[in-house]
Formats: structure tokens, sequence, C-alpha cells
């Protein structure tokens, strides 16, 4: 995930175990919900280059088709899922770029993606700046893709399981509004494209949304 990058940092102190164990909590259920979203976005556009911002430990990446998607870029704060990305998925794409390193710090060359995926990111940054550099490394036609967590009334932001070093982020997490990321997005030279809400079996809600980049619509498969 992304944020500042300095030892006060939540994310820097939940190991990959607990990360991994807590999001496929039968409780939260969040990476199956979240890969099967990236898997969607996948086989929707079919980017010939994709940057995933907040990888993680590769949630998701076994649906990309390395036929269809040269280029990959991962990026996250986290030094420890980046080395087990690296170990997981390294082999299976000879484009793979991974960057350990905060959203705000990055820079990435302009104009040079079909696709930036960001699931339950914006809520521990500065949405304004992740979609702006999202925005600025886009290829005209390419896509934005947002996952944001919904409040939802009744339940915490962090939902409470067994690895309980994962509750240092509900401090650290700001939820963005729908129509707010619209906004955002809009500002930067991006327009909606589709947009649904999702509830899980949890009961919590997430807003799915891609934004496209203004300009020539282009072709996906050759983005």
């Amino acid at each position: 995930m992304g944020g500042r990058d300095d030892n006060s940092n939540p994310w820097l102190s939940i190991p990959a175990a607990d990360y991994e164990g807590h999001m496929k909590s039968p409780r939260v259920l969040q990476q199956q919900f979240l890969s099967a979203v990236f898997r969607g976005i996948l086989e929707r556009f079919r980017p010939r280059s994709v940057a995933v911002l907040g990888c993680a430990t590769g949630n998701g990446f076994e649906h990309i088709d390395p036929r269809v998607t040269r280029t990959v870029v991962g990026i996250d704060i986290n030094p420890e899922y980046i080395a087990l990305l690296q170990s997981r998925f390294a082999a299976s794409f000879p484009g793979l770029r991974l960057l350990c390193s905060d959203i705000a710090d990055c820079d990435l060359e302009p104009r040079s993606l079909g696709l930036v995926h960001c699931a339950l990111v914006l809520e521990y940054v500065d949405p304004q700046i992740a979609v702006v550099k999202s925005a600025s490394w886009l290829r005209a036609g390419g896509v934005l893709s947002v996952v944001l967590q919904l409040a939802s009334p009744g339940y915490e932001k962090v939902t409470v399981t067994e690895f309980k070093g994962v509750a240092c982020l509900d401090a650290a997490m700001h939820l963005v509004e729908p129509g707010d990321m619209d906004r955002i997005a809009g500002k930067a030279g991006l327009r909606v494209d589709g947009s649904r809400v999702e509830t899980l079996a949890s009961g919590k809600e997430f807003y799915v949304a891609t934004y496209k980049r203004v300009g020539d619509a282009g072709l996906y498969a050759n983005s």
C-alpha cells in the first residue's frame, strides 16, 4: 500500500502473512473480492501496460495475461510485500517492474500506460496527488480503475480479526466519497467510464469505478 514513507506509516508494521490472513478472513472477504474486480478490469480492457498502486503482495496478479499485458508495474511502500510479489510473479512477467516507494514520490513515464489500478489505496494517501499522477501516466484512452471503501453504518472501518496488528490502519484510513473521487478525476482530465456499488457478504459496501483519460479513445489492447 502507499502512504508517507517514514517509520510512522502503519503499513510498514504489518507482516505480509498478517495482511493476507486478514484480507481473506471470512469476516473480511476483501482479498477474494479485489481479485475478482481486477480480473474483470483486465478482461474488459486488455491493456498492454498496467501499473498497480498499492500492489501489496500481488493479489490478482495471477489474472494478468503476459501474452496481452507486456509491461507490469507494481508500487508499494512495504519492502516485504514487494519482495514476496517478486518471488511469486517475476518468472511470469518478464516486463515486471516493482517499486518500493511512497506513491507521492513515485514517477513513471508520462503517457506510458494503458491501465492504472488503484484498489483500497486512496484511503491512505492524498487522493488528489495519486489521481493526478495516475492520469499523467495514462495514454489517451487509458483507464484508471478504482475501488473505494464506503461508509457502512454498524461496521468498523477495519474489521476486527485475529490479526490484531491490522487494527492500526483504522486511524490512518480516511474514506473517500464517490462524488469527491469523480470531481478529482474530472479535474485531472479523466471522465467516468462506469461505476457501481458492491456489497460483500460481510455487509460492507465498496465503490468500483473506471475513468478514461479524455482524448483519442485509442485501442485498449494497444495501450
